[in-house]
């Protein structure tokens, strides 16, 4: 048997330790999820702001990118309408040649002629520098044309070398070309490039390609930018073929070089004059323009603008200038870095700033509520302790009062048994006086065991038949004597209306009466002390009456508080006591005791229910008493569901000493057969009391 019970102690010890580490386990994991629902929390804002951060930065890139568009488009619409227009008229001006040049005997135009056209219709070629004419010469035909011109053919590439001033013209200055089977002579120039004249376009290399695909094409074609005669700048030439006769649409490039004449060039100073149209626009500052010839895209060729930018921003529109085999770009950049966007900085901030406060918030409150818990738990096991600790001391004042009882009955025996013996008239005096100071002990043992008692709840009501009237009468014949000492009238009032036989705990009703007398004893000096007892019926229907002089109408004419006023305070009584009848078998029944008491100061009034408190230290000098009773005789009223209430009102000193007594009142409700009493009476010291007894 002592096996098995030290088994199940230890199995139980075991299951009692598993589920108190399981509980401090959850109490962890319960705190660290939270801690990680935080980081959680922060960590998923985090992500959400950056990608709202990303979001409106991207947004605002876009609209940049669609300002940096609007603004390339604009200048590249207008760069490609002018470089239209000159070509057009640098066509014109190849047909204009044509007939009037080569399709008359007697020359219509000549180079002074040329020239002065060309200078005054210029403002049609906005990006031209300049414009040229070159005539087709067989080697056969070189000598007659050098003696009618009075100038022989010049090579080119001396003057790419070294370029002449720019109204200075010396043809001394110039190799004589090479012999080969043709020459492209320059006859005709406009005054600013004046310097060509005499010069063999096909000594060149550029202007020797670049004339050769115009015949054979038929159509405008453009160098590679290269270096321009004269003024050393990045430019382009742009050639037209000049024919002997119209050509048919479909003519072979041996029929077109057949039918040339000459080569009209006009010359493109890219840089002066892309600088001069991109001056027109407002905003030139804002961006910077690149052009490029991209017709090899592993090395695009820079014919405008800088390569140093910062912004990578980048917008690129391709530009068409008519001749097929080239290509042709523009790229913009803005001059400046993007600013930072505001609209993101602050909507993603804010946003961040408000998730990470209602984190802290929601954290801070679970840390505050779990923080409340504990303090909760702590509590209760506090609570649990002191419970505990209020048990055992009921407990060690029980076992304590019982056990100092036993030989205390064995005492007062003796001293019984002592006074049946011969003694003389001073031991006698001293065995009662023994005897007294012995009742007195046990009757104090007794209201301490009945405190313990109740503060443990090992308290029982009794359920016995009795008769009120003669437990009335019992006790208030135990202070009849005391009471013709002190001068004071002692009376009792019992209502017709109370039936003889009630059922309750007379010993615990015997025990509140006794406690009420002997505290009014032991306080009123003068006057007089009048219990009563009525159905609550009767009462109720007094509160309606007024009475003239009520405080003066009394047993001994000493005035007392009105009773009405400690009615008042009862909860569980209403107007004509209905409320009090909780079934036809019980009745409601009211004491009320009044004396003509000192009276309970009124700062004394709060406590006067407290256990083992009394009123002051004058009165405790006075009158000898632990300030128990009062506090027993409101718990056993409590336990039987009844209510007690009080009216004090304590002596004034105004000119003569005026005394005024008090009221005590305790209506409780009795079965006439099968129940307890409700509530019994309290005591105080000196007051008007009432006690209201239900159930």
């Amino acid at each position: 048997m002592w096996l098995k019970l030290l088994e199940k102690v230890l199995a139980n010890s075991y299951k009692i330790h598993h589920h108190f580490y399981q509980l401090l386990e959850l109490k962890r994991v319960h705190k660290s999820f939270w801690k990680k629902l935080l980081w959680s929390w922060v960590i998923f804002w985090i992500v959400i702001c950056a990608w709202m951060f990303s979001f409106y930065n991207h947004h605002a890139i876009e609209k940049r990118k669609v300002t940096l568009a609007s603004m390339c488009v604009e200048r590249a619409r207008m760069l490609q309408d002018q470089f239209n227009a000159s070509m057009t008229h640098v066509q014109a001006i190849s047909i204009l040649i044509s007939t009037f040049h080569h399709g008359k005997n007697a020359l219509a135009i000549d180079q002074r002629t040329f020239a002065k056209y060309t200078e005054k219709t210029a403002f049609e070629r906005p990006l031209m520098s300049g414009v040229a004419y070159a005539i087709r010469v067989l080697h056969l035909e070189r000598e007659k044309f050098e003696r009618q011109q009075g100038w022989s053919i010049r090579k080119m590439n001396t003057v790419q070398q070294n370029p002449v001033h720019k109204d200075i013209h010396m043809p001394e200055k110039f190799e004589p070309s090479l012999v080969q089977e043709e020459y492209a002579p320059v006859i005709l120039a406009q005054d600013t490039v004046a310097h060509m004249v005499s010069l063999d376009l096909l000594s060149g290399k550029e202007d020797c390609d670049n004339a050769l695909r115009a015949r054979e094409s038929g159509k405008g074609v453009l160098t590679t930018p290269f270096r321009l005669l004269k003024t050393n700048r990045l430019g382009v030439i742009l050639t037209f073929a000049v024919y002997k006769r119209d050509l048919p649409s479909d003519a072979t490039p041996k029929d077109r070089v057949e039918a040339t004449d000459g080569y009209l060039e006009g010359i493109f100073d890219i840089e002066s004059l892309a600088e001069n149209l991109f001056q027109q626009f407002a905003g030139k500052k804002t961006i910077l323009v690149n052009l490029y010839d991209t017709t090899n895209r592993s090395q695009p060729i820079s014919m405008y603008g800088s390569e140093v930018y910062v912004d990578k921003l980048e917008h690129v529109i391709a530009l068409n200038f008519g001749d097929p085999l080239r290509n042709h770009e523009m790229r913009c950049r803005f001059k400046h870095k993007a600013p930072l966007s505001w609209l993101a900085i602050t909507t993603t901030g804010s946003t961040l700033v408000i998730t990470l406060l209602l984190g802290y918030i929601v954290f801070a409150t679970m840390n505050h509520m779990a923080k409340v818990q504990e303090e909760y738990n702590r509590m209760v096991e506090l609570k649990k302790k002191a419970e505990a600790a209020d048990v055992a001391k009921s407990q060690f004042l029980s076992t304590v009062s019982h056990e100092i009882r036993t030989p205390m009955h064995g005492v007062l025996g003796i001293l019984d048994i002592l006074l049946d013996t011969d003694l003389d008239v001073t031991q006698q005096d001293h065995v009662r006086t023994a005897q007294a100071s012995g009742k007195t002990l046990v009757s104090l043992l007794n209201e301490v065991l009945d405190q313990a008692k109740i503060e443990s709840g090992k308290l029982d009501l009794e359920s016995v038949p009795f008769d009120l009237r003669a437990i009335m009468d019992d006790v208030l014949s135990l202070f009849s004597g005391k009471s013709q000492e002190n001068g004071v009238e002692l009376a009792v009032y019992i209502s017709h209306h109370v039936p003889d036989m009630l059922i309750g705990d007379p010993g615990r009703f015997r025990q509140i009466i006794t406690n009420l007398m002997g505290n009014l004893i032991k306080f009123t000096e003068k006057g007089h002390i009048f219990v009563t007892v009525h159905l609550v019926e009767e009462v109720m229907e007094t509160t309606d009456i007024e009475r003239e002089a009520s405080s003066r109408n009394t047993l001994s004419g000493f005035p007392v508080p009105d009773k009405r006023r400690s009615w008042a305070g009862f909860k569980n009584i209403g107007q004509d006591g209905r409320n009090c009848s909780l079934s036809p078998d019980r009745i409601s029944v009211i004491v009320s005791v009044e004396d003509t008491g000192e009276g309970i100061p009124q700062e004394a009034q709060p406590r006067i229910f407290t256990p083992f408190v009394q009123v002051g230290s004058s009165i405790s000098r006075k009158q000898a008493g632990t300030g128990i009773g009062l506090s027993i005789s409101k718990c056993l009223v409590t336990l039987m569901d009844g209510e007690l209430g009080f009216v004090s009102i304590p002596k004034v000193a105004a000119g003569a000493l005026k005394r005024y007594g008090s009221l005590m009142w305790s209506w409780l409700r009795v079965a006439r057969r099968h129940s307890l009493f409700s509530s019994l009476l309290t005591h105080l010291m000196p007051a008007s009391w009432t006690s209201k007894c239900l159930q």
